[in-house]
């Protein structure tokens, strides 16, 4: 199915038992059409295939000296919530879906611990395949799992996404680069579901999805191992336009950090190393 199909499908879904149908058929289609390797933390730089069965995801490096079992994102849980969410509105776009996602992957996936948890969920399934679910009911998820999640959303929706593993300042971290116009074409946007942006009065904060759009030579830059400051100033303005009606952000300052993103592994291990991190 195409994006448009699926975007007039969505809205045409009237009950629970529609969208769980739909949501299946979508899957399976998507499953149908993937083929098997092995993509993740340690393989790949970076994947644009849908993560199915057939897929060996590595959200992290070995445990123990063993390869890191299989992350399997086989809950259907969250593309029904999307679906809901979305229906909640009258229309969405690429723009509006890097909050309603993060929000949904941030209640989904949460993170109670500091990888002690992780490891040895990760760990007890040692030559077995991790469900996702598993991962969600222990709140054991760290940058791997999200991106994933939202590549596979993205997927879902017949919208092109990329997951990179790299690095967010010296720390190795994983990300993502959706494609509103197709894969190549600009924009490409960076989307981190692990982090988000606020907007603050006084007590009072809103926080959003993090995302920066880029111009093909920004973009070609990074993936050459161009390390890559964020500014989101110009993103302001697109956040106060989507989010901001009826004056709700006026008297909100933006907030954000500005993380320097890196593309690939070993981009991403010599720039830590030459910020002498964990040395």
């Amino acid at each position: 199915m195409t994006k448009e199909e699926i975007n007039k499908k969505v809205f045409e879904l009237q009950n629970d038992e529609e969208i769980i149908n739909f949501v299946k058929e979508r899957l399976n289609e998507l499953e149908i059409n993937s083929v098997e390797k092995t993509v993740g933390q340690n393989y790949t730089d970076s994947f644009q295939d849908y993560i199915s069965q057939k897929m060996h995801y590595k959200a992290a490096e070995n445990f123990n000296d063993a390869e890191c079992p299989d992350l399997v994102y086989d809950d259907i849980t969250p593309y029904v919530n999307l679906i809901k969410e979305i229906k909640t509105g009258t229309w969405y776009n690429e723009l509006t879906l890097f909050t309603t996602i993060f929000f949904l992957i941030d209640e989904y996936l949460p993170n109670d611990d500091i990888g002690l948890g992780r490891y040895m969920t990760y760990a007890s399934h040692k030559n077995k395949r991790l469900s996702i679910k598993t991962v969600s009911e222990n709140g054991v998820a760290f940058c791997s799992e999200k991106a994933g999640m939202a590549h596979n959303l993205f997927k879902f929706l017949g919208i092109d996404s990329e997951v990179v593993c790299g690095a967010r300042d010296s720390e190795l971290h994983s990300y993502n680069f959706i494609y509103p116009n197709g894969y190549e074409n600009e924009p490409m946007v960076l989307f981190d579901p692990s982090h988000f942006v606020n907007f603050t009065n006084g007590n009072d904060k809103v926080s959003l999805g993090f995302y920066k759009a880029f111009r093909r030579e920004d973009y070609e830059a990074l993936k050459n191992g161009t390390p890559t400051q964020i500014d989101l100033t110009k993103t302001e303005e697109t956040y106060r336009k989507l989010y901001g009606y009826n004056g709700f952000f006026d008297g909100y300052d933006f907030e954000y950090e500005t993380p320097t993103y890196i593309y690939g592994l070993e981009n991403a291990k010599n720039y830590k190393n030459s910020n002498h991190v964990g040395n």
